[in-house]
């Protein structure tokens, strides 16, 4: 085959060998194949993490709405409903009548299977139940509290207990339950039959006054249950088996309405495993509302007992501080609503902190209180009636605005998730943490054609499930509430808290308690990143890209030989190792000297500067005969520089902080007026500012004016160089003081800010620790780009007469300028996903400040922490995979916004 001739006109004299071309050709396919399976395999990591992520935005489901005639469950028509129960299986509901009448009906069919009068006709006057727990307490006319269980109970038989009718209707229609006895049975899945049916057991009957209960609510405590009850004083006193002294006001007129609690302690005989309950006397609680009110219309009780609650129908609202060591007293009054509403409803949420009203046109709020310290600071006003109380009842949550009158709550026993039943038939489903609407849904009408008001709602105890009450009907609906905690507003924006003083961004996925309310705030873990970022490149990326630039142009190449591969062994280093070393060696010696080690910083610096300043000195004989061995003299200047800054530290400490660094970080002990002068803080602060400005003020006028003596010897110029030098350090320190004293004089103090209390495993250590990690990484790829500029930019430099820093910083150094950026965005990168490190070093506290001497979390780090112990699929699962997309994202358009600008240095760079 003839050649063909090449672009310089000859032809070519060989062919190239078929096993050339076609190693060629593979190792091009190869390439090709990797790159696309390289974005194919990126593209799949974010479709994978979009797909775990996209469930937790999914709205709440409800389907399979089931309704039948209220009237065939009820015989006597009653249309108010006490409460409303639901067992777990959904399979049994039950209500309760005012005229104290429990029934019993299935879910599927609305059969009627028990039936039980708890009191006689008029005698129960109110009650109270818990959102989890089946203790309930009923107020009776007698001046009583019953206390009961009830609930719905299981067993499971075997096929030979059961009657042949009914395991042929069971095999008959699978998985649906059948009536037996006075409940259901049905087979599980397992095979196994089991009965349910409704039980009310009653238990002690505490008397606490002669006249009727009006209101009343109870609580489970650690040590017992706490009732708290609103009475009328009878005509006389009575023979009771609690004591009449504690139980009747003599000076209280019949009729008159006082709040007692009773509290009930239990205890356990270890040998035998019973359990009693023993009641105290009641105690009456201050109780002084205006004489023109009638009485109160809600009553509700805090978890722990401290808070007891009374609200009238006009919104008045009381809130008592109820203690059992020391004396009660009215803590705050104020209202719930605005003028011309009236109050429909009023139930707490789980764990009894949040409080959730409705009014009669359809506003839906909740509340709780909060520390009037951290209240006040938010920018709030409290109002608080006593002194001694320490808390402020504030509205928190605003669930709905307007609408129909919200008249029935049901909270979740599971979490903040709270249904409401409004009277035109709408039902509503919130999350009442983010204060978001789930799902709504609108009931059909009546008989009559028209919309009837929910009065009753309740909620399975696994929240699957939904039984509604309207005068005539009954509703039954599965419901999946999917991922509640996890909406945009709880992910990405202030939320207010139970017992937080304002709204604010917390991640907290867990605790010890059941009534733990869910916190997944993203903003601590991405501020944690962006913080542990910041602070490592701010230590590592200037070191590197000097080291490179100092390698590239100055250092003698038999010695760069061996101190490229030195540093670019470090990254080998296993991350582990740099944590494990941070945590357990740099962290207790910063903390117990911390002003030397941070001295270090200028002391350091200090002694290379003064090194090479002190060589400018050396005769030019000398000067030239141990040039080679510079590199190894300014080794020298290390060892200096550190005891030097040992002195240093000393010295300053002693000078603006008292003698004690750490004390003066977290304002002194018991407000020491020795700690109080902010000047030594802000001149940490202020010294780089002043240095930049003083070089900035020397390069500007002073250096031309040196330049301009051209008679000058080299040790002449070495000395004014170097009392330049000594005076440009003295103006530093002077200009940073005085600038410290004028912010000072103005009051504005530094610590709250960078500066606050130190925490041992803090952001300094990370920054110091994680800088090392990314300092190979930047070096190599940096000073393999200063490498590559081609050699005759920088010999016609230096022909021209220009030095080695002039040539290296305006030649150089712009046209390695893409590369340098690369290499400064990798080592971002490396910074960004680094786990292990910050895991061991920084404490893993997702906290949101900028104090450098305290730590953070990020996201990598929480999901490495928390990732093994989610529950598959759940929220807490699910949001983790959502840091996740959100460190891809980061990272993405980090990346996309440095490959923007090197392109546009690289573009730069050919011009030259």
């Amino acid at each position: 085959m003839e050649s063909k001739g090449s672009f310089t006109g000859r032809t070519r004299q060989r062919q190239t060998r078929r096993s050339v071309l076609w190693a060629d050709r593979i190792a091009g396919a190869l390439i090709s194949i990797g790159g696309i399976g390289t974005i194919i395999a990126v593209l799949g990591v974010m479709m994978f993490l979009v797909w775990v992520v996209v469930p937790l935005f999914l709205p709440a489901r409800v389907d399979q709405l089931q309704a039948f005639d209220r009237r065939s469950v009820e015989g006597d028509g009653q249309q108010k409903i006490v409460h409303l129960g639901v067992d777990e299986y959904q399979v049994l509901a039950w209500t309760l009548l005012p005229s104290g009448k429990i029934e019993v009906f299935r879910l599927d069919s609305g059969e009627p299977r028990d039936e039980i009068q708890l009191f006689p006709e008029g005698q129960m006057l109110t009650s109270s139940f818990l959102i989890r727990g089946e203790l309930a307490a009923f107020g009776l006319a007698d001046g009583t509290v019953q206390l009961a269980e009830i609930g719905f109970t299981a067993k499971f038989l075997e096929q030979e207990e059961l009657p042949a009718e009914t395991l042929q209707a069971i095999e008959a229609s699978p998985g649906v339950p059948v009536s037996f006895e006075k409940g259901v049975v049905e087979r599980t899945p397992t095979g196994q039959y089991r009965v349910q049916h409704f039980a009310a057991e009653m238990g002690a009957l505490i008397r606490v006054a002669d006249g009727p209960v009006r209101l009343l609510r109870h609580v489970m405590r650690s040590s017992g249950p706490l009732v708290v009850a609103l009475v009328e004083q009878g005509p006389s006193a009575t023979d009771d088996p609690v004591d009449a002294d504690t139980v009747v006001d003599e000076e209280a007129s019949p009729g008159a309405l006082r709040l007692v609690a009773i509290s009930g302690e239990e205890s356990s005989n270890f040998l035998t495993g019973l359990t009693t309950l023993e009641f105290d006397a009641p105690v009456d609680l201050p109780f002084a509302p205006p004489a023109e009110r009638e009485a109160p219309s809600h009553i509700a009780i805090t978890g722990s007992g401290s808070d007891v609650i009374l609200a009238w129908t006009d919104g008045m609202m009381m809130r008592i501080r109820r203690s059992d060591t020391e004396e009660s007293f009215l803590a705050e009054q104020g209202n719930l609503l605005a003028e011309g509403r009236s109050l429909e409803s009023l139930e707490f949420t789980l764990g009894n902190t949040t409080l959730i009203w409705g009014d009669s046109d359809g506003a839906v709020r909740g509340g709780f209180t909060v520390p009037k310290d951290q209240l006040e600071s938010a920018g709030l006003r409290a109002s608080v009636l006593d002194p001694r109380g320490r808390d402020v009842f504030t509205t928190t949550k605003v669930l709905s605005t307007s609408g129909a009158a919200a008249i029935s709550l049901a909270s979740s026993a599971r979490s903040r998730l709270l249904w409401t039943g409004f009277a035109d038939g709408e039902i509503r489903l919130y999350n009442v943490t983010n204060a978001t609407l789930l799902r709504s849904l609108t009931l059909p009408a009546g008989p009559g054609g028209q919309p009837e008001p929910v009065l009753a709602l309740a909620m399975a105890p696994k929240e699957d499930g939904l039984v509604a009450v309207t005068p005539s009907q009954i509703f039954r609906a599965d419901i999946d509430p999917r991922h509640p905690e996890a909406s945009l507003k709880g992910l990405f924006r202030p939320v207010w808290y139970e017992g937080y003083g304002a709204p604010q961004h917390t991640w907290q996925s867990s605790s010890g308690t059941d009534d733990f309310e869910m916190k997944l705030g993203l903003w601590p873990l991405i501020f944690g990143t962006l913080k542990a970022t910041l602070y490592s490149v701010l230590f590592g990326a200037p070191l590197a890209l000097l080291a490179a630039i100092f390698t590239s142009e100055f250092l003698h190449p038999r010695v760069k030989g061996v101190v490229k591969p030195s540093i670019e062994l470090m990254a080998s280093l296993p991350s582990v190792v740099l944590g494990f070393l941070a945590a357990l060696v740099f962290a207790p010696y910063v903390e117990r000297a911390i002003a030397a080690s941070l001295a270090v910083f200028v002391g350091v610096p200090l002694a290379f500067l003064l090194g090479a300043y002190f060589w400018q000195l050396l005769p030019v004989r000398l000067a030239v005969r141990y040039a080679n061995w510079r590199f190894a003299f300014m080794g020298l200047a290390f060892p200096f520089g550190i005891a030097g800054s040992f002195g240093l530290g000393r010295i300053g400490e002693d000078w603006l902080f008292a003698g004690d660094f750490r004390s003066w970080l977290s304002w002194g002990a018991d407000g020491d007026a020795r700690f109080a002068s902010p000047i030594g803080g802000w001149m940490i602060l202020l010294l780089p500012l002043s240095a930049f400005a003083v070089a900035l003020f020397l390069g500007r006028l002073v250096a031309p004016l040196m330049r301009g003596q051209m008679g000058w010897d080299r040790r002449r110029f070495a000395l004014m160089d170097l009392g330049k030098f000594v005076l440009a350090f003295a103006a530093t320190l002077i200009l940073a003081y005085v600038a410290a004293m004028l912010l000072a004089s103005f009051g504005f103090d530094p610590r709250g800010g960078v500066l606050d209390t130190y925490v041992q495993r803090n952001a300094l250590i990370v920054g110091f620790v994680m800088g090392f990690a990314i300092i190979p990484i930047i070096y190599t790829i940096s000073e393999d780009a200063l490498q590559a500029v081609p050699e005759h930019l920088r010999s016609a430099s230096l022909g021209a007469g220009a030095t080695q820093w002039q040539t290296a910083t305006r030649i150089i150094i712009p046209t390695a300028m893409s590369g340098l950026f690369s290499a400064l965005m990798i080592g971002l990168g490396r910074a960004v996903g680094e786990t292990m490190i910050v895991l061991m070093a920084a404490g893993n506290t997702p906290v949101m400040e900028w104090n450098i001497f305290n730590g953070f979390r990020t996201l990598s780090a929480n999901i490495a922490v928390e990732l093994p112990e989610a529950v598959k699929d759940s929220t807490h699962y699910r949001t983790l995979f959502l840091a996740a997309l959100a460190l891809f994202v980061m990272t993405f358009i980090v990346n996309t916004v440095a490959e923007i600008i090197r392109l546009r240095f690289r573009k730069r760079a050919y011009q030259l």
